[in-house]
């Protein structure tokens, strides 16, 4: 046996793409069903993280994007697979393609802003969201949120989300969004009730988003609370950030003969992706060197190396964590400067940035006295 697969039957979303496939294999010059595969497949992605789903998402729509000029719907879709995939210029180029196209294109928008919020780009993420307005208030209001509360501004950004919870109910779509965000910005501002809230709603309204899993897991392991995380993560095992967080809480919980068998099988998958040259979990193998493997200085070069690609604040964490405990807190400087041009406050964030500075202070002291200096 090589590999046990998910079970697929009584699923809603399987068996619509299935049904899909069968169609498109007896019309396959129908783009509107090709288009609606893709995005099935991409909301499939988003529940599972199986990467499988964004190739056979942008296979759906191959034909159509060998075209000159592709639709500006099949370019979109692409670019959330490049998103996906972490390549985040050509995922803005195909986005500016479809722009271009129809300047209106509120999906396109809404993308570009999400990528630029995660390079750091925040005065063009924000403009990206404005553009939003007239086609949807309250998602142009999320996506301003969501940029004002990493860049300084988490009180804004709080109230704003709070002025569009009563707009949203637990049925839209919208929600889960709107509850992650209020989630996040309440952790940043040391609410930490409040975030738990925001969490267990969000978990209530969309429980099989991996990424809502994935934070609501690094939200408990910060509260020391691993046997909840355990009970979230045993079913998920499949998905590699999943699997991190489930190995965190056994390390957390001192459960080390479930534990051994997991960190094996990550290393494999590490090295798997490495093969590949897939470079996409850049953030979660430093976290995995650094806090399983205790190898700070590897974790400290792959955190480095995902500061190149994406600027959230995981990924600031991460780097200042490696930098302590390689002891080498100048590698971290791109994580203060960021800190200190965004204004970005977080509980996590402001503690590291205390001890790095520490670090940096006892390096220098200690240089002086060798050198026999003012404090020798």
């Amino acid at each position: 046996m090589l590999e046990t697969l998910p079970p697929r039957a009584h699923d809603a979303l399987n068996s619509a793409i299935a049904s899909m496939h069968a169609a498109l294999a007896v019309d396959g010059h129908n783009f509107d069903l090709a288009a609606a595969l893709a995005k099935r497949h991409l909301e499939r992605f988003r529940r599972d993280q199986d990467p499988r789903d964004l190739g056979q998402a942008e296979a759906a729509l191959e034909p159509w994007l060998r075209q000159p000029n592709p639709p500006p719907r099949a370019l979109v879709l692409r670019a959330n697979v490049r998103q996906s995939n972490h390549l985040f210029a050509s995922a803005l180029d195909d986005l500016d393609h479809a722009i271009r196209a129809e300047p209106e294109n509120a999906d396109a928008w809404l993308m570009r802003a999400s990528i630029l919020q995660v390079q750091g780009r925040y005065l063009e993420a924000r403009q990206s969201c404005g553009r939003l307005i007239l086609t949807n208030a309250v998602i142009a209001g999320i996506c301003l949120a969501n940029v004002a509360a990493v860049s300084g501004r988490p009180e804004q950004a709080y109230l704003l989300l709070q002025r569009f919870a009563g707009q949203v109910p637990p049925t839209d779509l919208l929600y889960s969004w709107l509850m992650i965000s209020q989630a996040e910005t309440a952790v940043w501002m040391n609410k930490q009730e409040a975030a738990e809230q925001f969490f267990r709603n969000a978990m209530a309204a969309n429980p099989r988003d991996a990424y809502l899993k994935a934070a609501w897991a690094d939200f408990l392991l910060d509260q020391n609370r691993p046997r909840e995380v355990l009970a979230l993560l045993a079913a998920d095992i499949r998905n590699d950030n999943l699997l991190l967080r489930l190995a965190l809480a056994e390390k957390q919980a001192g459960l080390d003969a479930d534990l051994a068998p997991h960190i094996e099988d990550l290393q494999s998958r590490f090295a798997a992706s490495a093969e590949r040259g897939d470079r996409v979990h850049l953030r979660e193998e430093a976290i995995f060197n650094l806090k399983l493997l205790n190898d700070p200085e590897k974790a400290l070069s792959l955190a480095e190396a995902d500061w190149q690609v994406q600027k959230e604040v995981a990924d600031c964490r991460i780097l200042m964590e490696a930098a302590i405990a390689a002891r080498q807190p100048a590698r971290a400087a791109p994580a203060m400067m960021w800190l200190k041009t965004a204004r970005l406050r977080h509980p996590v964030l402001t503690r590291l940035e205390a001890q790095l500075a520490s670090h940096v202070v006892g390096a220098g002291l200690a240089i002086r006295a060798t050198h026999g200096g003012p404090s020798a």
